[in-house]
Parts: C-alpha cells; structure tokens; sequence
C-alpha cells in the first residue's frame, strides 16, 4: 500500500514541553509504502517533511521569542508491527528564532541545524532513539548586560540517545564568536595609554574555544569540559585564556571550575581561580580567587589579590569577599604629585565589597594599614585605617573616605617634624575632592587642622593649614614633640606659638609658604634660660623648608655664665642650614654682634660662624668658668672670633682679642706650672757684676701674674692639632700687690749675693712685660658645661696644667 499525506492547517494553543504559542501554523508532508500492510506490518520505505511556525511564544526557563520556526526532514524504512514499529534512516532538523530574550539576555537571531546519517527511532514499550548528530548553531546580536556579540557559532559532533523520557548525549567541537564589552566606555583623548588599550581590547575580540565537550546524562544540567583551552583574542593583542581545572566540569550539575588568564600588550596580568560555577535561576554563582597586576592609570606596577563570591542575576552583579584583600602599588601616577610605595588591604564591611547594577555601581570596603609615599611633600603615609566608599551613578562618580587613623611620617633628608596622627573625611562629588583633616600627636594633643580642595578634572588642588594657638607648658605639649628641629628648645618650655600654612598643587608641581607666629616662648638651652623669644618666620617653601633670609627674631635675656640681653637675630632657612646674616646681644657692658653663623640641618654637619666682640667685660666670665678659684680678670675686650663645631667638638682659627682699656689679671701659681724667667739687677757698684738667673726670678713672675695692673693686653686664640685650645696673650703693665712692696738689702747682702738664696718680694710698680703660652682641653670645659645646663649639676671641674713662659722682668735699683 502507498500512504501519501499532506496537512497545511493553523494551531491555536501549542503546548510542548514548556513550549507555549498562542499562534502556530503546522505543516506536514509525507509518503510510504507498505508492501504487507494487509498483515499490519510497516516495512517500507519512508518519507516525511515537516513545517511549524509560531508568532510570539514563551519556552522553557521564562524565555520569549517573536516568531520560532521548525522543519524536519526524514528520508529512511520502516519496520515491525505497527503497533512496535521502528525508524531507519537519514534526518535533518532546522530552528530558527527571532526577537529571543531570556532574564537579562537577548538574540536578534537562533539559527540551528543539526543533520544524522543514522536516525534509528523505536516505538514499543518505550520510545527510543538513537543517532548520531552533527550540528551547527548561530546566534548573531547577543547582548547581555554590555556584552555584544556580534555573532556565535558552534559545531558540534556525537551520538545522541533518548531513552525512556531521558536525553544523553556527548557532543564533541568548536565554538568561535566575534564581540566586545562596553562596560568601560569608549576610548577618550583623557585616557591614560593602558586604559585606553584595556577599552580597545574589550570592545573588540575573537572567541575561539577549539575543543568544548557537552554531555548530557539525565535530566540534569549538562556538563561542559574543556578538553583544549579557549581563548578570546583582542584586535590589538589581548588575550585571555579559559582553561579546566584539573578533572572537574567548566560546568556540569554539581557546579563548575575554571581558570581564567588575561594579558597583553598595555594591559595588566589577570589570573582568575574560579573553585565553583553555579548557574540557577536565570544567574550565576562564582566562586574563587582573582590576582591582578600591571599598570592602569593612574596605578603604576600595582597588584591585588581578591577572593569571594560573585553573585550576577537580573542583570546585577554582587561581590563579597570572604576575607582581606592586598593591594600594592610601585606609584601613583598623578604628574608632579605622585604617590609611591602604596601598600595596604582593603576588608569586607557590612554587606558585599562590590555591586553593579544598569544604572550603576557601588564599592564598600575598610581600608587597613594603608602606606605610601608623597614625595612631593617629602612625607609617607603609614598605618593608615578607616572606611572607603564609591559611586558611580550613570557618569557621575561619588567617594567617601573617612580616615579613622593613619600615621603621617616625615622623609625629607633632614627631618622636619615628628610622627603625628591623621583623621577626617574625604569626599569626591562632580569631579571635586574636598578633605577635613586633623593632626595630632601619638599622645592625642591635636596640632593642626588642614583643607583640601583639589579639581580632578583640571589636575589641581591645595590644602590650608592652621595649628591654632599651640600652648607649651610644664608636663604639657612641648615644641620637641613636635619637631626634631626644636630640639635646641630645651624643656621645660612655656608659651605661645601658632602655624599657618598652604600647599598648592597642579600638574607641573607643588608650591608652598608658611608662617610662624611666636607671640612669646621660655625655654632652657645649651647656654642657659631664654626668656621672652618673640617674633614671625615666614616660609617661602614648606617642602623642602625654606625661609628668606632678613627675618628676625628677637630673645628678652638669656641667663647664661653672664647675662645677655636685648638680643636680635637676622637669619635664612635653606633645605641644608640656617643661616644667620646679622644679629646683636648686650653682654656685660658692651655687644657680642654675630658676623656669620651657619648651623646645618644635618646631624653631622658643621656649624661655622664669627663672633665679634665689642667692649665685653670679661670678669663675670672668669667668675662663671671652672679657673674661678684660680683666675680674676678685669679687663674690657672687643675682637673676632672665628670658630667651627662638629660633633660636640669646639675648634676656634686664630682669634684675637684686644683689651680696650687698662685693667688687672691675677693668676695664682697652683693653675700654673713650667714657667720659667730670667732678669737681672743693677747697682750702683760698678765693680758688681751680673747674677745668673735662678729660682728668684721664676718666683718673680709668679707674684707678677698674681696682682699685674695692666696697660695693654692682646691675645690669640686657636685651637691646636691635638684638639687643645691654644691661648698666646702679650700683656704689658705693672706689679701692683694689695699691700705695697719693696725689697731691702744691705751693702753687705749684695756683695755676698746673700739674697738670692731666698724668696725676695717684687718690688710695687715694677713693670712686666708678660708673654702667656698656655692651653686648655677645650672639648672636656665645654662637656662640662653642657653637663651643668642638663643636669642643674657638675662635677669639681680640674683645669689642665697651663704651661707658661715669660719675659725678662727688670726690677727698680
């Protein structure tokens, strides 16, 4: 019998397995032949063509097309009983959809063909089929978040079997695709060179996986593996590498696990540990750990490593970490102001670090030991806490950082301040950073308030800074814990002072200037109490710090060995020394005037400076040193001189000083020793003749520096090769004793040389003309006295032997 049939008819309400069309249209043409159908056996050959076509329609999962299309095809025998019979042959089935949407994924167009040699279909006890299949599918215009794809394609060979309500199959082949991802937007001319490569890179790209496999086993979800890696490929070098993770699925019914590698020309490293895939309800679940490291402006050689969850659904996506992630940094490229060294971790807050919406994202996380570098400020950041967040609401990004804590440390060559701690808010609104800030101590006394104003857009900003009144007392704040540079300022200080500042930046550099306002400060310094030290330093640089010369500062007394007064300074600041160019103090009677004086900034540099004196009256001076008990001198001096110190080493180049008007030196002879003398004696005898010095003449120069009234005195002082201070004085005058002197001989006591056996009194106004050679262990006088000014306290200081010579002494006849 041949059976022919042909049915062309509309559909209303097609249901099929999830498959709903209000409106279909089927058709169906086919033809056989049953040479036995009499004994109701279907042996013949078989031919069918079949049509469906639908309008809208709703499939399996909440996905809706526009219009579906289905032909079949069926060239083959037939055989059995025909209540069992069966199907042999070649098949060919073709779908197509158009207008596809599923949760947040669209298609212009499905397009599948799937072709079989050997279509074997049993209808008995339970249908059957067999086949193996080779099948083409395309997609063109995907589009799911900001992922276009402009076309997909795969191929794909195997056996498919469908046995008792059960699908299996393991279909083996090749995947390609052509795409982008325009979530970062379009390359700008703003853009730094690796940004502008990463948005090219993700706009434009090839899909190529050449080996996916696909099975099917049940009515779970299928398993996809990865036999060879896939790879998308971006026009300008890009590429990003999809591989398995040792034994476990791409995805398969228990989840997936994957590897993901990114790298390229201009962009940063990426390698992506995906431990667990799950997709569910129309989104996914991953879960891993993702390491990052490159250069992205404005990050230079940055790295991260985060791990967590990543939740996307109805087109959101959520991530939340599970624990800190480290980020570092070689520099932060901001022209003139860039930061180096960034290091630190951001942590999970409250709720997920990361979500993205259409409209959108948002970042939430605690900042931890955040440090960096500011060279620009010559500072470091250090230790740095508190808590970021970040909005991107259509082009407008918003930030809010508020610092709990962080350390702000200073790196200049020569430090400029101590450690002080940091907190505040920050804000980023319409491209506009603006900054609260507050410092203080470690030990919490606040120090200063700044502002900062910077314009992202235009790459410049600057920050005000007022310290307010800051007042020194007893036990309380002092200048030192402020500023290594006010370690001359000795504790206990007293008084007022306040800072106020301005640092303005843009792309080209930083500019900066100051001002130092000392309405009145006590303190204790190496030379004694300084009382009622006033006046203003305005800094011209803040970084490095810097003062023009001609500023002046002005000290009430200074309580040291002998008083001084009415003390002015003119001086500079330069980044190596201060610098004094002028400056006068009235000391016992006359003025000590500084010439020169350069003190530098380094720990180990050299002070050098010339000192002149005008009519200085030196007697308190003695009075004060360690000879007090041995030396009394009056005498008014003026003269220069020079002097270097290093290291707590005092060294002074041929200084000289000059008595201005007569005066008295005493010296008892226990401070002195070696000191030799020659002279002679006249008489009115011709026939006597000289006498050989000995013992009595020595003994006249002692009792002549024990009471000389002086007319003139000039001394040179330098320090020696061994460290000691060398003191030459010329001194010429007279013996002028308390109680008057004179020497009485017989005739008889000078024909016999009697007298010169025993000590002889110098005679009252005999004239001396005195040359002193001496020296003293400087270093050890002024340990000392820097000893006494620390510790209100010294031991009995033991002056070094002076050695002495002097000159003839002639006495009367």
């Amino acid at each position: 019998e041949r059976v022919a049939f042909t049915l062309d008819a509309p559909v209303t309400a097609l249901d099929a397995r999830g498959f709903h069309a209000p409106s279909a249209r089927l058709g169906l043409v086919g033809e056989a032949t049953y040479p036995d159908l009499k004994r109701q056996r279907a042996d013949g050959p078989v031919t069918v063509h079949m049509g469906l076509t639908s309008g809208p329609a709703s499939a399996p999962g909440g996905a809706t097309l526009k219009r579906a299309a289905l032909t079949g095809e069926f060239r083959g025998t037939s055989h059995g009983w025909l209540q069992d019979f069966g199907l042999d042959g070649m098949g060919r089935l073709e779908v197509s959809g158009a207008g596809i949407a599923s949760g947040g994924t669209q298609a212009a167009t499905i397009h599948a063909i799937a072709t079989t040699p050997d279509l074997r279909w049993t209808h008995g006890a339970g249908e059957t089929l067999s086949a193996t299949v080779q099948s083409d599918v395309e997609a063109k215009a995907v589009v799911a978040g900001d992922l276009r794809l402009s076309a997909l394609s795969a191929r794909l060979t195997g056996p498919v079997a469908y046995v008792r309500n059960g699908m299996r199959t393991s279909l083996r082949g090749r995947v390609q695709g052509q795409g982008g991802w325009l979530g970062l937007g379009a390359p700008t001319r703003a853009d730094a060179p690796e940004l502008a490569s990463l948005k090219r890179a993700a706009r434009s790209f090839r899909i190529d996986a050449p080996g996916v496999a696909l099975q099917i086993t049940g009515p779970g979800a299928p398993r996809v593996d990865l036999p060879q890696p896939a790879s998308l490929r971006a026009d300008g070098g890009a590429v990003a590498t999809l591989s398995a993770r040792g034994a476990a699925p791409v995805f398969g019914p228990g989840g997936g696990a994957f590897r993901l590698a990114m790298a390229g020309p201009g962009l940063p490293a990426l390698q992506a540990d995906v431990v667990r895939l799950r997709l569910a309800s129309g989104g996914a679940t991953i879960q891993g750990e993702a390491k990052v490291a490159g250069s992205v402006a404005p990050v230079a050689d940055g790295a991260a490593t985060v791990s967590g969850t990543l939740r996307i659904a109805r087109g959101e996506a959520r991530f939340t970490a599970d624990r800190c992630a480290p980020i570092s940094a070689r520099r932060l490229v901001f022209g003139a102001n860039d930061l180096g060294r960034l290091s630190g971790q951001l942590c999970p807050a409250q709720g997920p670090m990361f979500a993205a919406t259409r409209g959108g994202w948002r970042f939430d996380a605690e900042a931890r030991a955040l440090a960096a570098d500011a060279p620009f400020l010559q500072a470091r950041l250090a230790a740095g806490a508190g808590r970021l967040t970040a909005d991107l609401k259509g082009a407008a990004l918003g930030v809010h950082a508020a610092i709990g804590q962080a350390r702000i440390l200073d790196s200049a060559a020569e430090p400029r301040f101590n450690e002080a701690l940091l907190t505040g808010v920050a804000n980023l609104d319409a491209g506009h950073w603006t900054a609260d800030l507050k410092l203080s101590t470690p030990a919490g006394a606040q120090l200063a308030e700044a502002r900062v104003e910077h314009d992202a857009a235009r790459g410049r900003g600057g920050v005000d800074i007022d310290s307010g009144p800051l007042v020194f007392a007893a036990g309380g704040l002092q200048p030192a814990q402020l500023s290594p540079l006010a370690q001359a300022l000795g504790p206990p200080v007293q008084g007022q002072a306040r800072f106020t500042g301005r640092l303005d930046w843009t792309a080209d550099g930083v500019t900066s200037h100051g001002l130092l306002n000392v309405p009145g400060l006590d303190f204790q310094s190496p030379a004694g109490k300084v009382s009622g030290l006033t006046g203003s330093v305005r800094f011209s640089s803040l970084a490095p710090l810097i003062a023009a010369p001609g500023q002046m500062l002005r000290i009430g007394t200074i309580a040291a060995i002998v008083p001084v007064t009415a003390v002015t300074a003119a001086f500079g600041l330069d980044e190596k020394a201060l610098t004094l160019t002028g400056g006068e103090a009235a000391v016992e009677g006359g003025r000590v005037r500084i010439e020169t004086l350069r003190i530098p900034l380094a720990g180990d540099g050299a002070m050098s400076g010339v000192l002149q004196f005008e009519g200085v009256q030196l007697r308190n001076v003695v009075e004060a040193s360690p000879f007090a008990d041995r030396v009394d001198l009056d005498a008014r001096v003026s003269g220069r001189v020079p002097f270097t110190s290093q290291g707590g080493k005092l060294r002074i180049a041929s200084a000289e000083l000059h008595a201005i008007q007569p005066g008295r030196l005493s010296i008892q002879r226990q401070a002195l020793s070696g000191v030799a003398a020659s002279g002679s004696i006249s008489a009115d005898a011709a026939s006597v003749a000289a006498v050989p010095p000995n013992d009595t003449f020595t003994d006249f120069a002692y009792q002549a520096m024990e009471n000389l009234a002086f007319d003139k005195l000039d001394a040179t002082i330098a320090s020696r090769d061994d460290g000691r201070l060398g003191v030459l004085a010329h001194i010429v005058g007279r013996h002028d004793p308390p109680q008057h002197q004179e020497i009485r001989l017989s005739l008889l006591d000078l024909i016999r040389r009697r007298f010169l056996d025993r000590p002889l009194p110098l005679p009252s106004d005999t004239g001396v003309d005195l040359t002193l050679d001496t020296s003293l262990n400087l270093d050890d006088l002024v340990a000392e006295y820097a000893d006494y000014q620390n510790l209100r306290s010294s031991r009995p200081v033991q002056p070094t032997p002076a050695t002495t010579e002097t000159k003839p002494v002639e006495t009367p006849r």
